[in-house]
C-alpha cells in the first residue's frame, strides 16, 4: 500500500484509524455507514475492509478481525500486507484521540472533493476535444459541481417526534400549492406539497401547455413562487400564451384572443389590456426559462438558483412545472430511450425533495391512446418508462373528447350527423381531467373550462 500524495485528496492514514476503531468498537460502525460507502474510501483495500466491516454488522453478527478475515482469503492486496496481521495490527492503533465523527466527516470530505476534482478534469479534457459540442461539455461541467453536492440526509426519528415535526411544519409552510384559478382541479389533484412529483399526461392537442400555464400563473398569484421550464417552445411563444391567459382573467371580459396577440393585429383597447396585464404581470413571482436542451443536473442547478433568487425578495419557490418530461436529458450518456427516461424521473422526484418544492412534469402518451374507441388514457400509455408511474406521486390525464370530434365530422343530413352534433355540443370547451394515480389520496375525474382561443383553462366546465 503506497501513501496517497496530497493531490490525490486522501488521507491513508485516517482511514486506518477508522477502520481500526470500527473492529474495536462495532457501536461506532451504523453512524460510519450512514455516511460513507466503500468507494470514499481512497485505498481500495481499506474500501473492501469496510464494506466487509458494514456487511458483517448488517447481519447482526460481531466484528472483528478474526470474523472478518474469511472475506480476504483470496485477496492479494491483503496478502501483501500480511493478511490476518494487518487487520490486528488497525484494531490495535484503532483507538486513537481522534474522535470517531471526526474521521468519518474527513473522509467524506475528501471523497466528494476527489468526485468534484474528477469531474472537473474530465470536463476540461473534454473542452479540448473540438469534436465536443460546447452545450455537451457545459453540461458535463455542471453535472460535476452537482455531483459532490450531498443530498438532504435520511432522518430517524419517533413516532412523536415525526408528529411535532409535522405539526410544526404545518405551521410553518402552510397547505401547499393551490391554482386558484382552477378550482376543479385543485379539488381532484389537492395541495400539491413540497416534495411531490405531480405528471400531467397527454396526447398532442389536448392543452397540455395551457393547462400548466393557467396553472403556474394562478398559483403565482396567489404567492406560489413558480418556475415554467419551456422545453418545447421559446420563451416568447410561451410569453403569448400567457398574456392571453391572464387577459382573460377570471371570467374572459376582457379577454384577448391569442392569435390577434401572435399576429400582432390589436385594436386600441386591446394593447391597452395587454399594458396592464403587463403591469400585472410584475407582482407575479413567476419566472420563465426556455434552455433549447437541457440535462437533469443542470436543471437541479436551476432550481437552486432560482430558488435563492426568490428567497433574496422574501419570497419562497413552491412550484417547478416542467414542459415537458420526455426533452429532458439525463446526465448518463449512452441511455437507452428506457434507461435515460427512467433517470430523468428518478431524479426528478429527487429534486423535489431536495429543494423542497413541487413539480409538475408534463408528458406524452404513447399512440395506443387513439386506437382506444373512447379515447381515455391508462398509466399503461405513460411514453418511455413505467419508472415514471413509480415515481409519480400523481398522476393525472387531460382529455379533450372536442378535438377528436371534429376529427372524425359526418357529412350532413346523416344519422350519424344528429348524433356527433350532440355529442359535439356536450365536449365543447370541455376539458377532462383523469386522476390515475394519487399517492396520498383518492383518483377520480374533474372537468374544467378549455377555452383554446385563449389558452386558458378555468373551471366552471
Amino acid at each position: 500500500m503506497s501513501e496517497a500524495p496530497s493531490s490525490m485528496l486522501g488521507n491513508i492514514e485516517a482511514e486506518a484509524a477508522l477502520l481500526g476503531t470500527l473492529l474495536m468498537d462495532n457501536g461506532a460502525i451504523e453512524a460510519a455507514a450512514d455516511r460513507l460507502t466503500g468507494p470514499d474510501f481512497i485505498e481500495p483495500l481499506h474500501g473492501r475492509i469496510f464494506e466487509a466491516i458494514t456487511r458483517e454488522s448488517a447481519l447482526g453478527r460481531s466484528v472483528s478481525p478474526i470474523t472478518i478475515k474469511p472475506h480476504f482469503t483470496d485477496d492479494p492486496a491483503m496478502q501483501a500486507l500480511g493478511g490476518t496481521a494487518y487487520l490486528m495490527r488497525l484494531a490495535s492503533d484503532g483507538h486513537t484521540l481522534i474522535a470517531t465523527g471526526t474521521l468519518i466527516e474527513q473522509i467524506a470530505d475528501l471523497s466528494r472533493r476527489r468526485a468534484l476534482r474528477a469531474g472537473l478534469i474530465d470536463a476540461a479534457g473534454a473542452c479540448a476535444d473540438l469534436t465536443q459540442p460546447l452545450p455537451e461539455i457545459v453540461a458535463h461541467a455542471d453535472a460535476a459541481l452537482v455531483l459532490p453536492e450531498e443530498s438532504r440526509e435520511a432522518r430517524e426519528m419517533s413516532a412523536n417526534e415525526a408528529l411535532a415535526a409535522m405539526r410544526e411544519n404545518s405551521a410553518t409552510s402552510g397547505p401547499g400549492v393551490l391554482c386558484g384559478a382552477i378550482p376543479p382541479a385543485d379539488e381532484a389533484l389537492g395541495a400539491l406539497r413540497p416534495g411531490q412529483l405531480v405528471v400531467i399526461a397527454a396526447r398532442p392537442g389536448m392543452g397540455k401547455t395551457a393547462f400548466a400555464i393557467s396553472y403556474a400563473a394562478g398559483a403565482a398569484a396567489r404567492g406560489h413562487g413558480a418556475l415554467f421550464v419551456s422545453l418545447e417552445m421559446p420563451g416568447e411563444d410561451l410569453a403569448e400564451r400567457l398574456a392571453s391567459d391572464l387577459a382573460y382573467g377570471a371570467d374572459g371580459k376582457e379577454a384577448v384572443p391569442y392569435q390577434l396577440i401572435r399576429s400582432r393585429e390589436l385594436s386600441d383597447w386591446q394593447r391597452r389590456r395587454l399594458g396592464q396585464v403587463e403591469y400585472q404581470a410584475r407582482s407575479l413571482p413567476l419566472h420563465i426559462t426556455d434552455p433549447a436542451q437541457l440535462r437533469i443536473g443542470q436543471l437541479d442547478q436551476r432550481v437552486r438558483r432560482f430558488a435563492r433568487r426568490l428567497a433574496a425578495k422574501g419570497q419562497r419557490l413552491d412550484l417547478v412545472v416542467v414542459d415537458y418530461l420526455q426533452l429532458l436529458h439525463p446526465d448518463s450518456r449512452g441511455r437507452s430511450e428506457y434507461e435515460a427516461i427512467s433517470e430523468v424521473s428518478r431524479m426528478l422526484k429527487a429534486i423535489a425533495k431536495r429543494h423542497g418544492v413541487a413539480i409538475m412534469a408534463l408528458a406524452q402518451l404513447s399512440r395506443e391512446v387513439e386506437k382506444r374507441p373512447d379515447k381515455r388514457p391508462q398509466l399503461a400509455d405513460l411514453r418511455g418508462s413505467g419508472q415514471i408511474e413509480q415515481d409519480a406521486d400523481i398522476v393525472a390525464f387531460l382529455l379533450r373528447q372536442e378535438y377528436y370530434l371534429r376529427q372524425a365530422e359526418p357529412n350532413p343530413g346523416t344519422v350519424e350527423r344528429l348524433e356527433w352534433e350532440t355529442a359535439l355540443e356536450d365536449a365543447t370547451s370541455r376539458l377532462e381531467l383523469i386522476v390515475a394515480k394519487k399517492r396520498a389520496g383518492l383518483t377520480g375525474n374533474a372537468f374544467c373550462r378549455f377555452e383554446g382561443a385563449y389558452q386558458a383553462v378555468r373551471g366552471d366546465a
